[in-house]
């Protein structure tokens, strides 16, 4: 597997794998109906759309074709706004070396710490980035694609130690 800074030609691609994993994660967060019909075209729009900065960062994981993903944007703190492995690849630490790999990357342009908003209901999740420190810190609806969700919100004051 190689982790790679993502090119703008890997931006499809990414929106497919984050469809992918919420068509798997998120089926008790929204009808069936939009994850289904609305959702691909969405995602695709957001990532056609998205201003990637240079202060940011999107990394891909490669194993015969793209098959994960972090996106970091750093205005001014690292917020991570997502993390995507391919649902037929979980459990197979590429979400450990993508965040690992965006951890480092942060440090060595001087970030501190970092944070992110997970869906409350996704505990995977949750118990994902507290094995790697996170400290729930918050509780919000944010507007996901015009539906009000549920989020924690997960802090490291200390990124060094993951």
């Amino acid at each position: 597997m190689k982790i790679r800074h993502a090119q703008h030609s890997d931006l499809a691609l990414v929106a497919d794998i984050q469809t992918e994993s919420w068509q798997d994660a998120y089926a008790d967060v929204f009808p069936a109906d939009y994850l289904i019909n609305q959702l691909p075209q969405n995602l695709r729009h957001h990532w056609n759309e998205v201003e990637i900065r240079p202060e940011d960062l999107v990394l891909v994981a490669e194993d015969e074709g793209v098959v994960g993903f972090i996106a970091i944007w750093c205005r001014p703190d690292p917020m991570i706004d997502n993390l995507h492995v391919k649902p037929a690849r979980r459990s197979q630490k590429l979400g450990s070396a993508l965040f690992k790999s965006a951890v480092r990357y942060l440090i060595q342009r001087g970030h501190k710490s970092a944070y992110l908003w997970a869906v409350a209901s996704n505990q995977r999740a949750v118990r994902f980035y507290e094995k790697f420190g996170g400290v729930k810190t918050g509780l919000a609806d944010l507007d996901l694609f015009g539906q009000a969700v549920p989020c924690l919100k997960i802090e490291w004051a200390d990124i060094s130690v993951i």
